[in-house]
């Protein structure tokens, strides 16, 4: 193992623990404003990406809980379904829809970004929620590496391709990209395809966190 390796992985360690793990949570939880988590969203349109489980399904939740118009936008219609039917079950709130699109296909998301455009609403929040970490060296059928196919090529063509209707919303849009504390472990490189070295799914997750940030 290289030496800076070996420094990146270890001080990651010691600070992801304190700073991305639940009880890292729970310590920033303290400094939240009361003020903060009771706003209301009532006439806001968010769309979350990779909306049908984890940060995401969460992500989603606490928008509709606050009266937010949600859009879940989900690879699998299934999953997705049943993910919407339990928020909406869960919060009252019948403005939360579902939207299909396999992220790993950029004609797909630019599909989509068409088909939503075309109903011409501002949009306040978008979250780059979706991720991908296959440990497989993979290529899509438009040629790129899977995991940046999602993790960076998506999440930056989406962003790009809904710009519009997110200066609709200005001053109050936002564009939130969730990175990963993992980034850390890997520095900015431009084998952005891994196509140089021998594959490493999760070093390649890390590279694709921190070109999202660049992005950013």
């Amino acid at each position: 193992v290289h030496p800076e390796e070996a420094w990146r992985t270890a001080a990651f360690g010691l600070y992801g623990f304190t700073q991305f793990t639940k009880s890292g949570f729970v310590e920033h939880a303290k400094k939240f404003r009361e003020e903060d988590m009771q706003i209301r969203l009532d006439g806001k349109n968010c769309l979350v990406t990779g909306a049908n489980s984890g940060l995401g399904y969460a992500t989603a939740q606490g928008l509709a809980s606050h009266g937010a118009t949600v859009y879940m936008l989900c690879r699998n219609k299934e999953r997705g379904e049943t993910a919407l039917n339990e928020i909406r079950s869960k919060t009252g709130n019948m403005n939360v829809h579902l939207e299909i699109c396999d992220l790993s296909s950029i004609n797909e998301v630019k599909s989509f970004a068409t088909k939503f455009s075309s109903l011409e609403k501002p949009l306040h929040v978008l979250v780059n929620n979706a991720g991908l970490l296959e440990h497989k060296r993979t290529t899509t059928p438009e040629g790129l590496e899977l995991n940046f196919a999602v993790n960076v090529a998506a999440t930056y063509t989406l962003t790009e391709l809904v710009m519009p209707l997110l200066e609709k919303a200005a001053p109050d849009a936002r564009v939130i990209t969730v990175a990963s504390g993992g980034m850390y472990t890997e520095p900015l490189n431009t084998n952005l395809q891994y196509s140089e070295s021998e594959f490493d799914g999760t070093k390649q997750y890390a590279r694709n966190k921190r070109v999202q940030v660049c992005e950013s």
